[in-house]
């Protein structure tokens, strides 16, 4: 079976959102309408509007409710104050021509030294089963970064050390835990749906310590992560070297 690519993030993400457990662990999204961003600042304090096809954070923008009469819009490294009614105006101004776009609930992220942190978790399909063969974290620069990416400057770091000096009190075995049992699952949905053979999770944790799923990568970058946990990199080679002989 040939590993699939799959860019787009809503259908990457459909499955997981119409699944009855799973749909726990995934934040509300819809493709992006100007009604649809309206009505979800009702709802929700923090929003995010990301490009259906987008990588490494680029283009994503934040709005955030202030109170009844004012939003802060960030993008990039920038934020704007604005009332209600110039919302939708201020969030199409920072949006591409032509590009398709999803709207999504925003998650309080845990925080590591006051700045907020994601997981990076991969699983491999060398054979039959998924095999969870990489664990780690990903902290923001800024205590008011809109992303983690690392290519916006987060940085990896081994994920027992980020949870266990988490600002928020965590469990950290059931937090591992949950995350290992969550991850399986995803992939598990979403391998039954498209030919994948590897899957990179964004998967976040809130300051509960809830888990959630944040996005899918079907073509994982492992830049720079072989000297932050060269055991879990050579367990990651092997299942890669197992896969590809057995195309």
């Amino acid at each position: 079976m040939k590993h699939k690519f799959i860019r787009s993030k809503m259908k990457k993400g459909k499955p997981l959102l119409n699944d009855r457990i799973l749909s726990r662990h995934v934040p509300v999204t819809h493709w992006y309408h100007d009604s649809t961003l309206t009505r979800m600042l009702r709802t929700y304090p923090v929003l995010y509007i990301k490009p259906d096809n987008g990588s490494a954070g680029t283009g994503i923008i934040r709005v955030k409710r202030l109170n009844r009469s004012k939003c802060l819009i960030s993008y990039k490294t920038m934020s704007k104050v604005c009332s209600n009614r110039n919302t939708v105006f201020e969030v199409v101004k920072r949006m591409r021509r032509g590009k398709k776009y999803i709207i999504q609930q925003g998650i309080s992220l845990a925080t590591y030294r006051n700045r907020p942190f994601d997981l990076w978790i991969v699983l491999q399909k060398p054979s039959k089963r998924w095999l969870l063969t990489w664990m780690s974290a990903k902290v923001a620069p800024r205590s008011n970064s809109i992303v983690t990416n690392v290519a916006k400057g987060a940085r990896d770091a081994r994920i027992k050390e980020i949870l266990r000096g988490a600002d928020q009190p965590l469990n950290v075995p059931r937090v591992l835990g949950k995350l290992s049992d969550v991850s399986y699952q995803i992939a598990r949905k979403l391998g039954s749906r498209f030919s994948f053979r590897i899957l990179g999770l964004d998967m976040g944790i809130d300051k509960k310590g809830k888990v959630w799923f944040i996005e899918a990568n079907t073509k994982p970058n492992f830049h720079g992560l072989k000297k932050l946990d060269p055991i879990q990199f050579r367990r990651y080679l092997r299942a890669k070297k197992r896969i590809k002989a057995s195309r």
